[in-house]
């Protein structure tokens, strides 16, 4: 009876996990179907089976997930092979988290199956992910493309102190606010399209409007001709209309340039703000003060900078070993491969073949208890990696504090102390404003300099020019025969000087050099008369010029006029001449459209009185009307819902009758634990019996010597 009754439990279990399995199987079949046929069509066009779809490996399936990927985002378009399986994971990683993708099992541990599955190829990972990328596709993709332009760029606190930086940055999100309001204007404009029809009415009614108004302007043209100077009313009324139209350039560049004004007087608020927290901060500061504190901080950037870079100098030494060890092996080739194959093969024979004799030895019950001893020491396994896992991390947080407490001593003993954050802000608004001021004293200091370097360059430039003036005194002196007069001017300051000592001789000085200027007037008003008549002759010739130079301002002025004329004259004529040949496009385009729309309607029409006479007089079975056929697909539907209604009804009937026996099952299962724990004790009680009676035998078989 308990061999029976666990037959049965047995069976029972079987068909539990079958059905699990069943409808697991289900599940997955049907993510493969909508993958597949996603897939299959544009604008992937891969032509998949779902046969040759699941036979996919893993590197295969991990290259279908890149091309869904570059799809939705252009810039991940990556051939598999040429990289590396951690920096391909990275990367998908990556976008699925721009894209806001959330697995299934939101756990640590979930994440973590997840990550190893994406770097894996795993089945299960990369079908759940397919499925919800193909059914967001239009979504994702301006999910992606929003995201390469919104997410912001985050800039260090210590590059935004650099000059230039920080208004540059604001340029940045200026622009980036610009791009958030230009997209949702286009994506209101989008969803605000027209019908086709309103566009047909509007056409219409648009080519009314215009049939209208060129009668009316033919009127109106037959009225001006009678009219007296029409021409001159004509140019009128164009040039009025040219200055309202500019008028209305004018107030849309006013608008704009109000725009602007105000954009600017929220950048110099925003500004004036910054700037009074800037001078808030640095008052009641003092020069030394700061100089210590960041004296302070530079040491300790320096020893955290050096324990940093010790441990990533030894984890560098250590991955360069390996890597020194992975190249000193001698590598593998296709004969390796092959006797490590079949060592592989050899060892998986031997042990089906251990298992098969093992499974062949063994009774039903054993069996069952060999299955629950093999979960008993799963979970003894991973309790002990749970104990394992509690302790390094208890070691890890202990060996954490002890180095917290140690830098804390450190800090003490060179006598510093922890900044909050408060402090730690108005410490670098002090800095801030620090580097303002020195930046505006270098500012000016170079502004020195350069004005500096400007008045040592002028004293150049007047030195020579003093040197140049100088040699072209001489060269006047020469040319008037004077020579010396320039270096005679020097000598009468000299002898100014010293006047008392060498009156005699300044006297004589002087009399020579106004017998010198004395000659020099007399050749300039020699050459003044030799000039004179030519300066006669010369009057003429520029009252002639003058008269030429007016005559031509006034001819230039009539043929730019005239020129003017033609050149709008020539522009309003070949407006008009591009009006007509787009009208004449139109109207060509539209006479094909409804030539082919005739076309169209011959053909239906002769489609229709075919299937009439088929309908009427045809043989019914030469010929199929499209009645015959979609009367024939009506009855195949309704046949196929029939069926799927006596599907339902013996689901139905049967759905009692299959709770009733999962009830007996788990009776059946209380019934057979309750007999193990019973079996359990009587097996305890005589194990124990057996003991006590071997203690009694032992007692009694003692041997006694005096």
């Amino acid at each position: 009876m308990t061999s029976l009754a666990l037959i049965i439990f047995i069976q029972s279990s079987r068909n539990y996990d079958n059905a699990h399995v069943t409808k697991t199987v289900s599940t997955m079949s049907g993510q493969v179907k909508y993958i597949v046929d996603a897939l299959n069509q544009t604008p992937f066009n891969k032509k998949y089976s779902l046969i040759a779809f699941d036979s996919l490996d893993a590197s295969a399936l991990k290259q279908v997930l890149n091309d869904v990927l570059t799809e939705i985002s252009p810039e991940e378009e990556m051939d598999l092979r040429e990289e590396t399986p951690d920096q391909t994971a990275y990367r998908m990683l990556s976008l699925l988290r721009v894209l806001k993708y959330q697995p299934e099992d939101k756990s640590q541990a979930g994440l973590s199956n997840f990550r190893q599955g994406v770097v894996q190829g795993s089945k299960a990972v990369i079908y759940h992910l397919l499925q919800w990328l193909l059914q967001n596709l239009s979504e994702l993709k301006k999910r992606a493309y929003l995201a390469k332009y919104l997410i912001p760029i985050e800039v260090p606190a210590e590059i935004l102190q650099e000059e230039g930086m920080e208004e540059v940055y604001e340029q940045y999100k200026d622009l980036l606010e610009q791009f958030k309001s230009i997209h949702k204007i286009t994506e209101r404009n989008k969803s605000s399209s027209f019908s086709v029809s309103e566009i047909r009415r509007d056409i219409t009614s648009m080519e009314e409007e215009k049939s209208k108004i060129l009668k009316r302007i033919e009127r109106l043209e037959k009225k001006a001709s009678d009219i007296p100077n029409g021409d001159k009313l004509l140019e009128a009324s164009r040039r009025l209309r040219k200055e309202k139209n500019r008028e209305v350039e004018l107030g849309e560049t006013l608008q704009e340039q109000q725009h602007d004004i105000l954009m600017a007087q929220h950048k110099i608020e925003r500004l004036s703000l910054h700037l009074r927290d800037l001078q808030s901060a640095s008052s009641g500061s003092s020069v030394e003060a700061i100089t210590a504190k960041l004296e302070e901080e530079n040491r300790l950037n320096r020893n955290l900078l050096q324990e940093t870079l010790e441990k990533k100098l030894e984890v560098q030494s250590k991955t360069c070993m390996e890597l020194e060890s992975v190249l000193s092996d001698p590598a593998t080739n296709e004969a390796d491969l092959a006797k490590i194959q079949e060592q592989t093969d050899e060892a998986n024979r031997e042990a089906d073949s251990l298992m098969e004799k093992h499974m062949a030895g063994n009774d039903p019950m054993m069996t069952k208890l060999r299955l629950f001893r093999q979960q008993a020491t799963i979970i003894a396994n991973k309790r002990q990696t749970a104990q394992g896992n509690y302790k390094s991390s208890m070691d890890e947080l202990a060996q954490a504090e002890a180095e917290l407490k140690a830098k804390q001593e450190q800090l003490k003993e060179m006598g510093g102390e922890m900044l909050k954050e408060d402090e730690f802000k108005k410490y670098c608004a002090k800095l801030r404003s620090l580097n303002n001021t020195y930046k505006a004293k270098k500012t000016e200091v170079n502004s020195l300099k350069a004005e500096c370097g400007v008045l040592s360059r002028t004293e150049a430039v007047l030195q020579l020019q003093c040197s140049q003036v100088k040699q072209m005194y001489s060269e006047l002196e020469e040319e008037g025969g004077v020579i010396g007069f320039n270096s005679a001017q020097e000598d009468l300051q000299k002898v100014s000087e010293i006047k008392g000592e060498y009156d005699g001789r300044k006297e004589k000085s002087l009399q020579d050099m106004a017998l010198a200027l004395e000659k020099l007037n007399e050749k300039i008003a020699s050459k003044k008369a030799s000039l004179a008549p030519l300066i006669r002759e010369q009057r003429p010739l520029k009252e002639q010029d003058r008269e030429l130079s007016a005559s031509h301002a006034e001819k230039k002025s009539v043929y730019e006029s005239m020129s003017a004329n033609l050149e709008s004259k020539r522009a309003q004529l070949e407006h008009e001449v591009r009006v007509y040949q787009e009208e004449c496009i139109q109207l060509e385009s539209r006479y094909h459209y409804l030539h082919t729309m005739k076309k169209v309607l011959s053909v239906q029409q002769q489609q229709i009185a075919t299937e009439m006479k088929a309908y009427t007089v045809g043989e019914p079975g030469k010929t199929k009307t499209l009645r015959d056929q979609f009367t024939r697909k009506i009855q195949e539907q309704e046949n196929v819902g029939r069926a799927l209604k006596d599907k339902k009804k013996e689901v139905a009937e049967n759905h009692p009758f299959a709770v009733k026996q999962v009830k007996m099952w788990m009776d059946l299962k209380k019934v057979l634990e309750c007999k193990k724990i019973c079996l359990q004790q009587s097996q305890v009680h005589k194990a124990q019996a057996a003991a006590a009676q071997q203690a009694i035998l032992a007692q009694e078989d003692r041997l006694i010597i005096s």
